[in-house]
């Protein structure tokens, strides 16, 4: 359960502000090196730009294109970070990319890329369970792709470039798993707390005035240092704090959710009919991919971008987002037959761009940006994090930490993480809650309240135990149904779940959290209201 009284009393050497994937990696790896760590989030962990996944950690491949080898690496690291913090969260998935032509898209340049990909990669399985293992990448012939995607109408076709990356299933409990993993180290997290300003005194941080959404109660976060992780919402912050912000422009990326599956064992990119020149690339490219990636039975299609002028509160998509994807995909794949009925689910997130460029397509920043704002004028004790991609968020935390450590001449103190609850797991629910929760199983297996399997299940399609929500409501602080439903379980991210459902679960939580019934058909709306941008049918 929440608890904000260790926040009021402490004194904390880093306080994280932002708990999306950034921010929670960042508390992890700051609670290991033996920093005590508060983090904290307006909303709930992983609510916004992070929650906006492709749901594939990337190895950079397409750093190729830009030749920037030492980002390529980082990459890679990152991703085996990933794969070895979360086995049970993670698994390997081959991806293509068609070939046709004499030129970048040629068999030629995809053998050349597939070689070089490969050995930069060579370690890329180093310490990853063999189970996961990432094979090497190859090319394929043009039968064999269209046995693999019939129907692709790429004119030239030749064949395909296959290589492999890593599927995180559930990209919102991987954040989760961070944020955990800190607790288990020392760290405080808190949802729902605001960070109003930033506090400083003779030129130095001493912590943050924030601001308890449930109730409304303000006050002082004490902390030496402090890391705007806040996405979106890192320059307002600044503002309101009266730092002088880090002039962003931001576009708003979309993704969608369809309830076909294009290929259930790779994922495909297919160029789209945009004219896009990436300016930073040393070998350029005339057309940004669209990917469709197999995810739950269903296919995740993405990303279109379009600059944002609006406020950060207001960002969902919108039917004409969802139904301007759609259309791309008629055009680049007609044989599919997709339609704006099959759309069952889409999200949005903002990004950083550089620009926009003589056709009018968004630029996206290359890099992540770690500001040390005592170095630029600026109050001593406070970096801002600029981020800009899901995978690069363990590679960045560790930067962060290792700044933190050089500021103060401290060296890291690694702190041993407690074991897991030694609750029992039924051998009959192990393989489900060991897929879900991996090696906190057995925390998740310690809220069953009978041992007659009669009472353990809330739904057995989908499949939840009323042990999974009492575990979320008492160890992972949600207090929405829209936190269970799109963060600890994803049950609302493929598809609206029935009706019966939904007030099934909003009736458990509400036994738990003390609603009446007013408050359990309003946790209801929250979540249709996210269904808003599909078609009527749906």
């Amino acid at each position: 359960m929440r608890d904000l009284s260790p926040f009021q009393a402490g004194h904390f050497d880093v306080c994280v502000i932002g708990a999306g994937v950034y921010g929670a990696a960042c508390a992890h790896s700051l609670a290991a090196a033996g920093l005590k760590t508060a983090v904290i989030d307006k909303g709930d962990f992983c609510s916004a730009t992070s929650a906006n996944s492709l749901k594939i950690l990337h190895g950079g491949l397409r750093y190729l294109q830009h030749g920037n080898l030492v980002r390529m690496r980082e990459t890679i690291r990152a991703r085996r970070e990933f794969m070895r913090f979360a086995p049970h969260l993670s698994k390997a998935l081959a991806c293509a990319i068609p070939t046709f032509g004499s030129g970048l898209r040629s068999p030629l340049a995809a053998r050349c890329a597939t070689l070089l990909n490969n050995a930069i990669g060579s370690d890329r399985n180093l310490g990853i369970a063999v189970d996961l293992a990432l094979p090497p990448g190859r090319t394929i012939s043009r039968e064999s792709f269209l046995q693999q995607f019939p129907g692709t109408t790429v004119p030239g076709l030749s064949g395909g470039l296959v290589w492999y990356d890593t599927l995180a299933g559930n990209t919102e409990r991987l954040v989760l798993e961070y944020l955990w993993a800190a607790r288990d180290l020392g760290a405080l997290p808190c949802n729902y707390l605001r960070a109003e300003r930033i506090l400083t005194q003779n030129g130095r941080v001493e912590g943050v005035l924030v601001t308890d959404v449930p109730s409304g109660q303000s006050f002082a976060i004490n902390a030496s240092w402090v890391v705007n992780a806040a996405g979106p919402w890192f320059d307002e912050l600044l503002e309101a704090s009266g730092i002088p912000p880090v002039p962003t422009r931001w576009t708003k990326a979309v993704n969608i959710v369809v309830r076909r599956e294009l290929n259930p064992d790779c994922a495909v990119g297919i160029e789209s009919n945009e004219e896009y020149s990436d300016q930073d690339a040393v070998l350029k490219r005339n057309k940004r991919f669209y990917f469709f990636v197999p995810w739950r039975g269903g296919t995740l299609i993405g990303t279109s971008y379009k600059e944002w002028r609006g406020s950060r509160e207001d960002l969902l998509p919108t039917r004409a987002d969802t139904e301007e994807i759609v259309r791309e995909v008629q055009a680049i794949h007609p044989s599919w037959g997709l339609e704006p009925k099959d759309v069952s689910f889409a999200h949005a997130g903002l990004l950083p761009m550089s620009g926009i460029d003589a056709s009018g397509a968004v630029q996206l920043a290359k890099h992540s940006l770690i500001v040390d704002h005592g170095k630029t004028g600026g109050p001593q004790g406070l970096l801002s994090l600029r981020s800009i991609k899901y995978t690069t968020a363990p590679v960045e935390a560790d930067k962060v930490t290792a700044i933190i450590l050089r500021d103060t001449g401290r060296r890291p103190a690694p702190q041993p993480a407690p074991a897991q609850g030694q609750g029992q797991v039924p051998a009959e629910l192990a393989p489900l809650l060991r897929s879900r929760y991996g090696s906190r199983a057995p925390r998740v297996a310690g809220h069953l309240a009978a041992a007659d399997s009669d009472t353990w299940w809330l739904s057995q399609e989908p499949p939840l135990l009323r042990a999974e929500l009492r575990y979320f409501i008492q160890e992972e602080m949600a207090l929405h149904l829209t936190d269970v439903l799109f963060r600890r379980t994803g049950l609302g991210s493929l598809r609206c779940p029935p009706a019966g459902l939904l007030t099934t679960l909003a009736e458990a939580m509400a036994a738990e959290l003390g609603w009446d019934g007013a408050r359990q058909q309003l946790e209801i709306e929250q979540v249709l209201q996210r269904f808003a941008m599909l078609p009527q049918e749906n």
